[in-house]
């Protein structure tokens, strides 16, 4: 005799096997769903944080949260808005854990931040490629520079210490590096939004 958890359902198939193929489904849904969301939450998340590598401890949190969530998530309904709620909240609490580190940005600032990231009517593309196309309009000198200080890992101190230059030296001239780059993608993405 069956046992009450692998009854025959008139189709032949035991409740264990629906259960498993229900997971499995749903396994398949969450896949999709947030593989064709993650470069979108990846930039949402890059936003609203400092540096490359508090932005990749916060996805990969995020991303567990996603998953261990995705029963509450309503198929059918806006998932990067879902998604980008509970990237939000893990960005909250990575500045509390991180204490003052973390808070080069003011609360109403990030929420500022935080809204335009998620603004679906900004494509992932185009600030991408406004970035690309500025970072190439930049001297070669600039372009390195900035592209060694991104590389994973790569703190201001050792790559003052490469180049020869004091950490404040060379912070000053990231930071002009960095607002001649905002500037220009700022123009950019405005220009491409009145085509």
């Amino acid at each position: 005799m069956d046992s009450p958890s692998q009854k025959s359902t008139p189709l032949g198939e035991s409740n264990l096997d629906l259960a498993g193929q229900a997971h499995d489904d749903r396994v398949a849904e969450f896949l999709a769903l947030y593989s064709s969301n993650y470069p979108r939450l990846q930039f949402y998340v890059t936003a609203l944080l400092p540096t490359a590598n508090d932005a990749s401890d916060v996805l990969q949190e995020t991303s567990m949260v996603l998953w261990r969530k995705f029963d509450t998530f309503e198929l059918g309904t806006n998932f990067f808005a879902w998604a980008c709620k509970i990237a939000r909240f893990q960005v909250m609490k990575y500045r509390e854990r991180q204490g003052r580190l973390a808070r080069l940005f003011d609360t109403e600032l990030l929420e500022k931040l935080a809204d335009e990231a998620g603004d679906e009517r900004l494509g992932l593309n185009v600030p991408l490629q406004a970035l690309e196309n500025c970072l190439g309009k930049l001297t070669e000198l600039d372009r390195s520079l900035i592209r060694r200080r991104y590389q994973p890992g790569v703190t201001v101190q050792q790559l003052a210490n490469d180049l020869g230059r004091t950490a404040n030296s060379l912070s000053k001239s990231l930071g002009r590096i960095r607002r001649a780059l905002l500037e220009c993608v700022d123009r950019t993405i405005t220009l491409e939004a009145r085509d």
